[in-house]
């Protein structure tokens, strides 16, 4: 093994590891998304009630952060495959991930 496929192994390998800190920041904004019906609970007359909101807010968070840890597994293993380093794709995945968040708090509020 030369010195330039060692380098790959060993930066694909921090990717991967990145990638199960992604899982966890996934898991977690699932887990923030069950509080998703808390945002409704200061009002208290029919004038202000967005509980409707809050389903699709949470369906969002869901579908979104598993359309973004599949899609980044998917391109990490496509890439790692063809020799590349893949390091990168996890900070791509985490961005992607606040995206989701920030859009289901757009549909939420």
């Amino acid at each position: 093994m030369d010195a330039r496929t060692r380098s790959t192994v060993i930066w694909n390998v921090i990717g991967y590891l990145l990638y199960a800190l992604l899982l966890a920041a996934g898991a977690l904004c699932v887990w923030v998304s069950f509080f998703f019906a808390m945002a409704t609970d200061a009002c208290h007359d029919s004038a202000c009630d967005a509980s409707y909101r809050v389903f699709p807010a949470m369906l969002t968070m869901w579908i979104g952060v598993a359309a973004v840890l599949v899609t980044t597994l998917v391109v990490m293993v496509v890439k790692s495959t063809r020799g590349k380093i893949v390091a990168g794709w996890p900070i791509v995945g985490l961005l992607g991930l606040v995206g989701v968040f920030v859009l289901a708090a757009v549909i939420l509020h």
